[in-house]
């Protein structure tokens, strides 16, 4: 599902009206009677609820006249707080406010900080609070008036229902620039923004609903939009199937370089995780030093003993052992707890230039090129990088903090120069490819933020490529898998205590549930 800019999304419902000839009140009529069926699947008694609906001057306002018209005609006790006057209202919210009037939907008006005072109270009495205040068009932070609604709004305990977008975000990026509701629920229309899919602004939309309100798929196809959210169905057609006649090497072999001193645990993470995920056959090679321990630990992987420096690490002659081996293999792994000593690291740097199969490039792999990414364009097959913010921004000279505020974009150049794939970790993961799309995923939680996710998504991925699925097959199909594992652990464990390991366990559930199809997107 594409995800919209402010800009696109206008661009699409105006190509609605003008190609497809359907006016701009059939959808706004569309958008209203979505929120009406939305809130009565999430409150079957709506009809014995007080609503309390904040309307704006704009087209967010025009979609709350007609939930409250609706609402009215079924019984519900409803009232309108518009924020703005009535004569500054203009096309459809015009025809929306002018139709709730004919239904004698009761309406306050509250244009001033000093007439809001007076009307605040009745947030105390109401069921529910409908933010149909300023919407996706929002081009400055949220002030006077309205950040003293928004604040009164977000200290009443009632729920808060978000019409489109909650009032005072930006619907192009996750940054919070001044006051915002926190909804419990949001409904958006047609598609999700970016704003309402990136962190920190994400954390203010509660649960997100996506309505259909009669968009033509070619509407939105003519757009060219390059940015994508994750869903199911993406999923389930690229998972990889068993055939009857099926045997360890018809699905891959994954050969997982990791490993050192103090960091053997993350090699046993992405050795177990590609094993989980399908692969047939995984081989770990392991400095020499701890492979009676690797042996032990792995009853179900093969271990490939490799030279190691005096610091534990793997030595750069290591490259000679996995050589030889390599040819047995139908992916890599490298990174996970290798250690950033500089033997390692000539090692790490031979390998990119010379593997012959796919890499997934994680952890300690990422931080031995990090001051020579070019390294990377001189690699023969597709790589795969898996950062977390202070990764990328090693690679990309700047802070964890200029990533996180710019996460869909702030690698575009990047991929594009090093033709790599590229997945920003965290919440919510982006999928980077070189021709410059994006694919954000929304399944995991916070109980993962927890040490060894990392290389338990690296393994998984791993897995995939292995069993011959594209780079941006077994990015997709291995972000979502994660989050949904995670999700899955932490339905069952809760969300203190969680570790790596648990999700491992959980990926053989999270992939057979997608393949039945008896999940629904996490949002």
């Amino acid at each position: 599902m594409e995800v919209a800019t402010a800009v696109a999304m206008r661009n699409i419902d105006q190509r609605t009206i003008d190609t497809f000839r359907v006016p701009g009140i059939v959808l706004m009529e569309n958008a209203g009677l979505a929120l009406l069926q939305t809130l009565e699947a999430l409150w079957p008694n709506l009809a014995l609820c007080h609503v309390t609906i904040l309307t704006g001057a704009g087209n967010n306002g025009g979609d709350g006249f007609i939930l409250a018209r609706h609402l009215w005609h079924r019984g519900t006790d409803v009232d309108v707080i518009m924020l703005t006057a009535a004569g500054r209202l203009r096309g459809d919210a015009r025809r929306a406010y002018d139709m709730a009037r004919a239904y004698h939907v009761p309406m306050t008006s509250a244009t001033t900080p000093q007439a809001w005072s007076r009307t605040a109270p009745v947030l105390k009495h109401t069921s529910l609070i409908v933010d149909a205040m300023l919407g996706s068009g929002l081009q400055r932070p949220a002030s006077g008036l309205y950040a003293e609604v928004i604040a009164s709004v977000n200290e009443a305990p009632q729920p808060t229902v978000a019409v489109d977008i909650p009032s005072g975000l930006s619907a192009d990026h996750g940054r919070v620039a001044g006051p915002h509701i926190c909804a419990t629920h949001t409904v958006t229309f047609a598609l999700p923004k970016r704003g309402l899919l990136t962190y920190p602004a994400a954390a203010a939309v509660g649960e997100l609903h996506i309505v259909d309100i009669g968009i033509p798929q070619a509407a939105i196809e003519a757009e060219e939009i390059d940015v994508a959210m994750l869903q199911e169905a993406d999923i389930r057609q690229l998972l990889p199937q068993r055939h009857p006649n099926a045997h360890k090497g018809s699905h891959g072999h994954v050969l997982v370089v990791a490993g050192s001193v103090g960091k053997s645990g993350a090699a046993v993470l992405a050795s177990q995780s590609a094993l989980r995920a399908g692969a047939g056959l995984v081989t770990l090679a392991v400095p020499a030093g701890l492979n009676a321990a690797m042996e032990v630990q792995l009853t179900e992987v093969m271990t490939l003993p490799v030279a190691e420096s005096p610091d534990g690490c793997m030595a750069a002659s290591a490259y000679d052992t996995i050589e030889a081996f390599w040819s047995n293999a139908s992916a890599m792994i490298i990174g996970p707890g290798l250690g950033i000593f500089p033997e390692t690291q000539q090692l790490v740097q031979r390998l990119l230039q010379c593997a012959p199969v796919p890499i997934v490039l994680d952890a300690d792999g990422l931080t031995l090129i990090a001051d020579q990414p070019h390294i990377l364009q001189a690699s023969q097959v597709p790589l795969i990088l898996t950062p977390h913010p202070g990764e990328l921004g090693r690679l990309l000279k700047v802070s964890p903090a200029d990533i996180q505020a710019d996460r869909l974009d702030v690698a575009l150049d990047f991929v594009r120069d090093t033709r790599v794939h590229l997945i920003l970790k965290g919440a919510h993961t982006v999928i980077y490819t070189p021709d410059r799309h994006r694919w954000i995923n929304c399944t995991g939680n916070a109980a993962m933020a927890t040490a060894g996710t990392g290389d338990v998504l690296a393994g998984l991925i791993g897995a995939l490529l292995a069993q011959g699925l594209s780079p941006l097959q077994a990015a997709q199909g291995g972000v979502y898998l994660h989050g949904l594992a995670g999700d899955q652990a932490c339905a069952g464990l809760g969300s203190t205590g969680l570790i790596a390991s648990d999700l491992i366990q959980e990926l053989p559930h999270a992939m057979h549930k997608v393949r039945q199809g008896v999940i629904c997107q996490i949002s």
